[in-house]
């Protein structure tokens, strides 16, 4: 499969996947909304670009665009998200043989005190969740005409842009906090976002091994306070965990205005593109111990060549440049 269409390719997740295409030598066509043009990557021999508006674009104007193309990769998040079953059925109409849903997560059910029964705890959660079960129940998997392949991942742990959410990605501050919700020694899985690109790519040049599967891949299975044990040896400055009890999260689904205000963590200090309720489930799901894949789910031993680099190897040579 050597002609891919990415959808979402100026996003985080999305610029990494074609980053990892290109360097396999891929022929992608990168599908970015109006208005992102300033931050793709410029055409080239292997790569060209489509402006297209997901809220307007018709079933057969997209399906024009993917002629000819072998696999469909999205990249959504958000609103964007609602356009993948368009998406899709565009895919049908074009004859595209393989299609990627945008993943690249885990869910969980969140439980309140008392509650009986689970929720998935946040719109964000449920739309991907219900997108996910559209792309794998479409008519043309369900008729055999198009394969898929869902990959789902850890926690991504090297963001820069994520200063709350990935403190120890920034080496120039003075000390660390890091706030815990939960058990500190809870063990959780986390995947750097280069080493998830590159299984994506492996499982394009196998697709007998991908086909029809739901895959995921880890970087590494650490707690919180081995990474403060890590990010002191390697920062040489003071780290402090700021562990809360998981009642807060309660509060915080509840209204995201009970959010600790020594957190500094709001719509307006820039610190997140994350919401604030979010950040809480998600933290929540892993001082519980349930941030973790089975180990008979986790899919790296179906391409042993991918690199895999753990948080210590991140932070000794990405961040701190220890050699």
């Amino acid at each position: 499969m050597q002609k891919v269409a990415l959808f979402g390719a100026t996003g985080q997740i999305g610029n990494a996947i074609l980053s990892a295409l290109l360097k396999s030598d891929f022929h992608v066509v990168q599908i970015i909304s109006p208005g992102s043009e300033a931050r793709a990557k410029p055409e080239s021999t292997t790569l060209s670009t489509k402006v297209v508006d997901l809220a307007s674009v018709s079933r057969n104007d997209l399906a024009s665009i993917l002629d000819g193309t072998e696999a469909v990769i999205s990249a959504l998040n958000g609103k964007a998200l609602e356009a993948q079953e368009l998406v899709q059925d565009a895919a049908w109409d074009a004859g595209v043989k393989r299609f990627y849903p945008s993943e690249y997560g885990m869910h969980h059910i969140y439980r309140r005190p008392g509650d009986t029964f689970g929720t998935d705890g946040k719109k964000l959660w449920n739309m991907k969740s219900q997108c996910n079960e559209k792309a794998l129940l479409h008519p043309s998997i369900i008729r055999g005409e198009m394969t898929y392949t869902l990959i789902g991942c850890g926690d991504f742990y090297n963001q820069p842009r994520e200063k709350t959410w990935c403190q120890w990605t920034q080496s120039s501050v003075e000390s660390y906090n890091l706030p815990i919700l939960g058990n500190p020694d809870a063990l959780i899985h986390f995947t750097h976002i280069d080493d998830f690109a590159s299984f994506l790519v492996q499982t394009l040049l196998h697709p007998e091994l991908s086909q029809n599967k739901r895959l995921n891949f880890v970087s590494d299975t650490v707690s919180f306070s081995q990474i403060a044990e890590l990010l002191e040896k390697y920062s040489g400055k003071k780290v402090v965990k700021d562990i809360m009890p998981l009642e807060v999260v309660h509060r915080v689904i509840k209204d995201p205005a009970n959010v600790p205000s020594e957190l500094g963590y709001g719509p307006s200090s820039g610190k997140s593109a994350v919401p604030v309720d979010f950040w809480f489930l998600v933290r929540a799901m892993q001082g519980e111990g349930r941030y973790l894949h089975p180990p008979g789910e986790v899919s790296n031993g179906l391409f042993p060549a991918v690199r895999v680099r753990g948080i210590e190897e991140y932070l000794r040579k990405e961040v701190f440049g220890s050699s």
